[in-house]
């Protein structure tokens, strides 16, 4: 049996079932995943943390002499499984977008430890001309997704689900995620970053978009939101200068 001990300090404080902690251990020896570690910004009863959500708990945890990070379902989750998340990080995966998927099951995923900063942390130290670029990136990355169909559903707070580790963003956490075509997650970052108010979006827009026309960007949004296509995209590359 590994070294599972963050975990088991938090059951004991917040009483899981015992059943629960058999499965969640269970899965965590099956994926080879040798250790939990109490590690990251967030505490919890005790414990660091890498993240803390609704469903889940996010370890840093060791497989073999590798550190990754651990997702484990909470006792107290809404959701029974964390096995259609594991799927859709494996197929955003498919058009490189999202942390390395490196295993899971029902109520833990292994994948990629992204060391970085939230974007809102990077946008407070980014120069103009390194934040274009991530933002850049961004958008490919969100087009890969609409290609296939997936939407991520939470990118109306990219603060909160987009880190950047040297000047790279990575799309975190498809706990939301759904197939969805209709669904557009160019429309929804943009909207999020830049067509919304906040002292957020003052920031974004005064580094890379203040000669742009608001409402030729909302139009122009509306557009690749009804026709999804690499001509409706690349507009709006072009309106942002980032073309």
């Amino acid at each position: 049996m590994g070294n599972y001990e963050p975990l088991i300090r938090i059951c004991q404080r917040i009483n899981c079932p015992e059943s629960y902690l058999r499965l969640v251990i269970n899965d965590l020896e099956v994926l080879g995943v040798n250790e939990l570690v109490s590690y990251g910004n967030v505490e919890f009863i005790g414990v660091r943390l890498l993240g803390k959500g609704q469903n889940s708990f996010v370890f840093k945890c060791r497989v073999g002499d590798e550190y990754y990070a651990c997702k484990v379902r909470r006792p107290d989750a809404s959701r029974p499984s964390l096995s259609r998340e594991g799927e859709y990080l494996r197929l955003a995966n498919s058009v490189a977008v999202g942390p390395r998927l490196i295993n899971y099951m029902g109520n833990v995923i292994v994948m990629e430890l992204i060391n970085g900063v939230s974007l809102q942390q990077y946008l407070e130290v980014a120069s103009p001309v390194k934040l274009r670029g991530v933002i850049k990136d961004l958008l490919w990355q969100c087009r890969r997704l609409d290609i296939i169909g997936l939407a991520h559903n939470e990118l109306s707070r990219p603060q909160d689900h987009v880190m950047v580790v040297n000047d790279k963003a990575y799309i975190i956490d498809f706990e939301s995620a759904s197939l969805n075509k209709r669904v557009s997650n160019v429309s929804q970052l943009l909207n999020a970053l830049i067509m919304g108010r906040g002292q957020f979006q003052d920031r974004v827009r005064s580094m890379i978009g203040a000669h742009v026309n608001p409402e030729e960007l909302r139009l122009s949004i509306r557009e690749y939101k009804a026709r999804r296509d690499d001509e409706s995209f690349l507009r709006l590359l072009e309106l942002l200068g980032l073309k």
